[in-house]
């Protein structure tokens, strides 16, 4: 799952909350509705790393491509991290997060998600990054978001670039090796729909498990899709409409003629 993975997925009807700043959990999104206006938000720009697994078979994400997913269902985990990046005045750098859930499904009622902040985060760079997020996800499908979690968010990248691990000690361990030519550019590189951007690089995904026992959800999707992305996304982008995600038609499987357009213009082929 290339988020376009999980564009189209979560529209954040309100900000993440953590179980330290509220008592309730979130209410269950409403049913499917027309695309809402867009919300307001600062100016941001974020540059990072983006790590995407899901149960789609391995270098065959078909929603990166405008397409439902392989088991209907779409058992995911999205990680992001900021390197250095802002909303408004807020300053986000190093800022590590993940989304866990059923992130893409044809049956909107059934897609939800959980995100686990890392610990050295603040209460204003979550709600600044929340209030990005809510921004990307506006023009996709609503999902019930249930109250965030502060954990211990271990990230490791390779000093070669080719093998990614986010680990949520207890909850989630991901490991990924990432092929290169002998440019040393990535080997597998495809359009997508992507909140970061436009593109996303297959990788081997060696270990996918994931288990919230305080949530009652777990599985092991080991060996199926990962990818990884380089992402420098900014909020002139989405203004502009230059992302593929923004151009999506549920009722088309496949790229749209839109789409293929754009891709045609990266110098890459709408596969």
């Amino acid at each position: 799952m290339s988020r376009g993975i999980v564009f189209g997925v979560l529209v954040l009807s309100a900000t993440f909350a953590t179980a330290a700043d509220t008592a309730k959990p979130a209410a269950p999104a409403p049913a499917a509705k027309p695309a809402a206006a867009a919300p307001s938000v600062p100016d941001f720009e974020v540059e990072g790393i983006g790590f995407t697994m899901c149960e789609c078979p391995a270098y065959a994400c078909p929603c990166r491509s405008n397409a439902h997913p392989t088991h209907h269902q779409c058992n995911a985990a999205d990680f992001a991290y900021i390197k250095k990046g802002h909303v408004g005045k807020v300053k986000l750098d190093g800022l590590m997060a993940v989304a866990v859930g059923d992130l893409i499904n044809p049956d909107h009622s059934k897609t939800y998600a959980t995100v686990y902040f890392d610990k050295s985060s603040t209460a204003e760079q979550r709600e600044a990054y929340s209030q990005m997020l809510q921004f990307m996800f506006s023009e996709g499908f609503p999902a019930t978001v249930g109250p965030a979690k502060i954990v211990s968010i271990e990230f490791t990248e390779s000093a070669d670039k080719t093998v990614y691990t986010v680990n949520i000690p207890g909850i989630l361990e991901e490991k990924a090796v990432l092929k290169r030519d002998a440019s040393g550019k990535p080997a597998h590189t495809v359009p997508a729909m992507d909140e970061w951007g436009n593109t996303i690089s297959y990788a081997d995904n060696v270990v996918f498990k994931y288990h919230d026992k305080e949530l009652g959800r777990e599985w092991d999707a080991s060996g199926h899709q990962s990818n990884i992305k380089y992402f420098h996304t900014t909020k002139k982008m989405y203004d502009e409409k230059q992302l593929l995600a923004q151009h999506g038609d549920p009722a088309v499987s496949g790229w749209t003629e839109k789409q293929k357009e754009m891709i045609v213009k990266l110098g890459m082929k709408p596969e």
